[in-house]
C-alpha cells in the first residue's frame, strides 16, 4: 500500500522515518589569531624528555593573559607494540619501524590562568606535544579556559591549511606559535553548516548503500502488499543520507530519553581503546610546507589529534584512545591507486563515501584487535570532512551490503580549526552515538524515536553545544548528557562490542614502567597517579607504586579488592543486569573480576507465555523491542513486530493498531533501528549488525517448531486414518466372504481343488450333495463344475461347461 497524500498524523509518527544527518562538515572561519609570547619551560635547564613532569608558561600577545600548563606524560597515547609503516603509491611497504616513545613528547595536564601576585587559578585541561624544548620552545595542542577551547599551532602549520576566509597572521622571524580560540570562530547559520549531503550530481549522497538499504537502515520507500509504509513518501519528508551503519546506531528498541546522563553502562575502571590510523598521499602532501619531512609532520599531527580527543573520551566514558598502528602513504598521488591500497588516490579518485568503502575493505584484511581504524585524508567532498559507519566498535570483520563494505572504520579530513573535533565526532559514531537534535530534527520530532539526542527529557533542541552536533561548530568541546547515556547504555546492554577495550593492569608501554601515570605497568604493584590524586589511598604508595603494609590490592583500581585485601569468594564484582546476564563473582584469590559472560543467544528466559529469549545478554523478543521504541512514541504497549513484510528480518518493522496510527489499514511502520544482535531472524538465523546470519532449513524447522509439529500431527493423523480405513475395509470384506462361504445360494456349486478320485462311480451313485457342497469328490473329467443351470432350466450342449450328461436331475439331501 502506498499513500500519495499527506494524512493527518501525530507528529511523533513522522519522526520514525526521517533520517538523521551524520556527516561532518568543514569548520567555521577563524576570525582572530594571536601570537604566543615568552614561552618558558619551567625546568632548570629548560630541557625535558618524554617522561618529564613540568610546567610551561606563556602569554597571549593580544590580551596579555598569562597561561600556565601543568603537564605530565600521556602514556596512553601510544601502545606498547605501536609501529608505523610507510607505503608507496603501488601499495608496497617501503619499511616499518616501531614508534619510539622517547621520540614523542606527548603530555596532558591542566591549564591555569595567572591572577596576579604569583597566584594561578585552574581553568581547564591541557593536551600538548612538544616539538622543541630549550630556551625557545615550540609546541602544539589545545587547552581550555572556562570551557573556551584554545588551539596552539605552529605558525607554519596554520598557514599551510589556512583558507581565504581565515584571519591573517602577522609575519615573524623564525618559527613561532599562534593561538586561536573557539570563541574566535565566526558562526555561520545552521543552514549553511549542516552536515546533510547536497543532492547533486557526483556527490554520492545516496551511494552509502549500507546506510540507505533496508537491510541496515530501514529507510527506503516501500511498495508492499503487506501494508508496510515509509512515512518519507507519505509525508513528503526529504530523505537525508546518514553515515551510520545499522542506521542510527541504536539496536533493540532503545529510548534515548530514558538514558540521558546515565553512565552506569560505561566501564567502572579505566579502559583503553587501541586504534589504527592510515594517511593517504593527499594528506601527507599537505605537510610539504612544514620544516620537517611531510611523513614526520603527518605522524606528529596524527599523534596530536589523538592525544587531544583522548582527553574527552577519558572524561566522558572512562575510555582513553591509544595509537597502536600508523600507516603513512608517501607523497605523489595518482587517481588510479593500487589493489593493495585502493583508498590511496588523489582527490579526483573518489569522494569520502568511496574512500570509506575502500578503506573498510582494507581494514578488514588486518588481523588485529584494534577498536577501529581511521583514514586521514585531505580530500573533502564539498563541505564534508568526515564519515563513519555506525556502532562498529571492535568489529574487524567485513559486512557486505550491496556494493558497500562495512567494518570498524571512519574517514576524517584534515581541516582548519576543528580536526580533533571531527575525529572525536566520527569516533562517537563508531561508538554508537547518534547526532544531537537540532532545530530541523526537532521540527520532525525525531527525538521521539531516538533518532537524535535531545537536550533533556523535556527539551529537544541541543542548540549546537556538543560534539555530536549534526553540523560543524568549532566551539564545541564535550559530549552532551544524552550522548553519554547513548554510548554507555550501548556498552552496557552489549548492543556494541567492547571486548577489544584493554584493561588498566599489566599494561606494557613504550616508555616502560613509570610510577605516577595511573597505569599499572611492568613490575608495579599499583599506580594510583600522582601524590595529589593518591592522598586518600590507603593501599598504594604513590612514590614507589608498591602496596602499603599488608595490602595486596588497590580498591581504587581493582574490582575484587576490599580494604586492600582480596574480596571474599563469591563476592559479586559485576552484578547481573538481567536474566540473560550472568553475575560475576570474585575468586577470593585474585583482585580481578572475571570476564563478563552472558547466556547463549536463544536461551529461554522470562515467562513461558511471553516468547522471550536471550540476545546479547538481554531477555527480549522481536515484539518486546518494537514495544520499547514504538510504544514510547505512541504511548501504548499494544505494538508488535511485523514479520514477513518484504523488509529484511533484522530491521525493526513494528505494528500498531490503526486507531493509534491514524493511518487506516496500514499497520506496519518502518523504524530507524535494527534488532539487537542475537535476536532470532529468518530460518533459524540470528541478527548481526542488521543482517540475518546462520539461516538454514533445519533452523527454519526449529524456528517454526509449533507449525512443523502441527503439520506433522495433521499428516500423521491423516496417514493413520488412511491405514485404519484400509484395515477396516479389508476386515469388512473378509467378513463378507466368510459369510458367503457359510451360505451358498441354491444350485451353486463350489469349485473343488482337492485330490481327485481314481475311479468313476456310476452316475446314479452321486448322492452326496449337501448345502455346503460336495462331500464326495467328482470323478476325473468332471473336475471343477463352474456353471449349473438354475432349477427348471433344461440343459443345452454348449450352454454350460462341464455339466453331467442328461438324466435324472440330481437330488439334494
Amino acid at each position: 500500500m502506498r499513500f500519495s497524500t499527506i494524512l493527518p498524523l501525530i507528529g511523533a509518527l513522522s519522526s520514525l522515518f526521517q533520517q538523521t544527518q551524520a556527516r561532518s562538515q568543514a569548520s567555521n572561519a577563524i576570525r582572530r589569531v594571536t601570537p604566543v609570547d615568552n614561552a618558558i619551560i619551567r625546568t632548570p635547564s629548560h630541557q625535558i624528555d618524554h617522561l618529564s613532569h613540568f610546567d610551561i608558561t606563556f602569554a597571549l600577545h593580544q590580551d596579555g593573559k598569562r597561561i600556565k600548563l601543568e603537564l605530565e606524560p600521556n602514556n596512553d597515547i601510544l601502545a606498547d607494540d605501536a609501529y608505523v609503516q610507510y607505503v608507496r603509491n603501488d601499495g608496497t611497504i617501503t619499511h616499518s619501524e616501531p614508534i619510539k616513545r622517547d621520540e614523542h613528547k606527548v603530555f596532558r595536564g591542566r591549564a591555569l590562568v595567572g591572577s596576579g601576585k604569583g597566584r594561578w587559578t585552574p581553568v581547564g585541561w591541557a593536551r600538548i606535544t612538544v616539538q622543541r624544548d630549550g630556551l625557545e620552545p615550540l609546541f602544539e595542542g589545545a587547552f581550555s579556559v572556562n570551557d573556551d577551547k584554545h588551539h596552539i599551532e605552529l605558525q607554519s602549520t596554520y598557514l599551510d591549511k589556512k583558507r581565504p576566509m581565515d584571519a591573517d597572521v602577522e609575519p615573524r622571524d623564525g618559527p613561532s606559535m599562534i593561538v586561536y580560540r573557539d570563541s574566535d570562530m565566526f558562526r555561520y547559520t545552521h543552514s549553511e553548516l549542516k552536515r546533510s549531503l547536497p543532492v547533486s550530481e557526483g556527490c554520492g549522497a545516496n551511494n552509502l548503500g549500507y546506510n540507505a538499504d533496508l537491510s541496515n537502515t530501514i529507510f527506503g520507500d516501500m511498495d508492499s502488499q503487506w501494508g508496510v509504509v515509509s512515512l518519507n513518501s507519505m509525508f513528503g519528508l526529504s530523505k537525508r543520507q546518514s553515515d551510520v551503519g545499522g542506521v542510527s546506531g541504536n539496536t533493540g528498541g532503545v529510548n534515548l530519553k530514558s538514558t540521558i546522563g546515565d553512565s552506569s553502562g560505561c566501564p567502572k575502571t579505566k579502559k583503553v581503546a587501541l586504534i589504527g590510523v592510515a594517511t593517504d598521499c593527499e594528506f601527507t602532501e599537505s605537510f610539504m610546507a612544514t620544516n620537517s619531512t611531510p611523513e614526520q609532520a603527518a605522524r606528529d599531527w596524527v599523534i596530536n589529534v589523538v592525544n587531544t580527543a583522548s582527553n574527552l573520551y577519558e572524561e566522558s566514558f572512562n575510555v582513553s584512545i591509544g595509537l597502536r598502528n600508523l600507516t603513512i602513504a608517501e607523497t605523489g598521488c595518482s587517481s588510479s591507486g593500487s589493489a593493495a591500497t585502493p583508498w590511496n588516490v588523489d582527490c579526483n579518485g573518489g569522494n569520502v563515501t568511496w574512500r570509506l568503502n575502500e578503506f573498510s575493505k582494507w581494514r578488514a584484511t588486518h588481523s588485529d584487535d584494534n577498536a577501529y581504524w581511521t583514514l586521514m585524508t585531505n580530500c573533502p567532498t564539498g563541505s564534508e570532512v568526515g564519515v563513519s559507519w555506525m556502532g562498529r566498535l571492535c568489529s574487524s570483520e567485513l559486512v557486505t551490503s550491496g556494493a558497500n563494505s562495512v567494518a570498524g572504520a571512519n574517514v576524517v579530513v584534515r581541516n582548519s580549526g576543528s580536526s580533533w573535533q571531527v575525529f572525536a565526532h566520527e569516533t562517537g559514531h563508531t561508538f554508537g552515538a547518534v547526532h544531537d537534535c537540532d532545530e530541523s530534527t526537532c521540527a520532525d520530532n525525531l527525538e521521539a524515536s531516538s533518532q537524535c539526542c535531545p537536550l533533556s527529557s523535556s527539551t529537544c533542541n541541543a542548540n549546537a553545544q556538543y560534539i555530536m552536533n549534526p553540523y560543524a561548530e568549532s566551539t564545541i568541546t564535550k559530549f552532551s548528557e544524552c550522548t553519554i547515556g547513548n554510548i554507555c547504555s550501548a556498552i552496557g546492554k552489549n548492543s556494541i562490542k567492547s571486548s577489544c577495550l584493554s584493561d588498566n593492569r599489566g599494561v606494557v608501554t613504550i616508555s616502560g614502567s613509570q610510577c605516577g601515570n595511573g597505569i599499572v605497568e611492568g613490575d608495579e604493584e599499583c599506580d594510583c597517579g600522582d601524590e595529589e590524586s593518591c592522598s586518600d589511598n590507603s593501599c598504594c604508595d604513590p612514590k614507589t607504586c608498591k602496596f602499603k603494609g599488608s595490602a595486596v590490592c588497590d580498591d581504587s583500581n581493582d574490582s575484587c579488592c576490599d580494604q586492600c585485601q582480596f574480596a571474599s569468594a563469591d563476592t559479586v564484582c559485576r552484578a547481573s543486569t538481567g536474566e540473560c546476564d550472568i553475575a560475576e563473582t570474585c575468586s577470593g584469590t585474585s583482585s580481578s573480576c572475571p570476564a563478563n559472560k552472558y547466556k547463549d543467544d536463544g536461551a529461554s528466559c522470562g515467562a513461558k507465555d511471553q516468547g522471550l529469549s536471550c540476545a546479547s545478554g538481554q531477555c527480549t523478543s522481536r515484539d518486546y523491542q518494537c514495544r520499547t521504541v514504538t510504544g514510547a512514541v505512541l504511548n501504548t504497549n499494544d505494538t508488535w513486530a511485523c514479520d514477513n513484510t518484504g523488509s529484511p528480518s533484522c530491521s525493526l518493522v513494528c505494528g500498531a493498531p490503526s486507531s493509534q496510527q491514524s493511518m487506516g489499514a496500514t499497520s506496519c511502520l518502518i523504524m530507524n533501528q535494527n534488532y539487537l544482535d542475537g535476536t532470532p531472524c529468518d530460518s533459524g538465523g540470528r541478527c548481526s549488525a542488521g543482517q540475518c546470519k546462520g539461516s538454514s532449513a533445519l533452523g527454519w524447522i526449529r524456528q517454526h517448531e509449533k507449525l512443523v509439529i502441527g503439520i506433522c500431527v495433521g499428516v500423521g493423523t491423516f496417514l493413520l486414518l488412511a491405514i485404519f480405513f484400509c484395515i477396516y475395509s479389508r476386515c469388512k470384506r473378509s467378513a463378507q466372504l466368510r459369510k458367503a462361504r457359510k451360505a451358498i445360494p441354491p444350485g451353486t456349486y463350489r469349485r473343488y481343488n482337492g485330490p481327485q478320485p481314481t475311479a468313476r462311480p456310476p452316475m446314479d451313485q452321486w448322492h452326496g450333495y449337501r448345502n455346503a457342497g460336495y462331500q464326495n469328490m467328482p470323478p476325473p473329467g468332471y473336475s471343477g463344475y463352474q456353471n449349473v443351470p438354475p432349477p427348471g432350466v433344461p440343459y443345452q450342449n454348449g450352454g454350460y461347461q462341464n455339466m453331467p450328461p442328461p438324466g435324472p436331475p440330481p437330488r439334494y439331501a
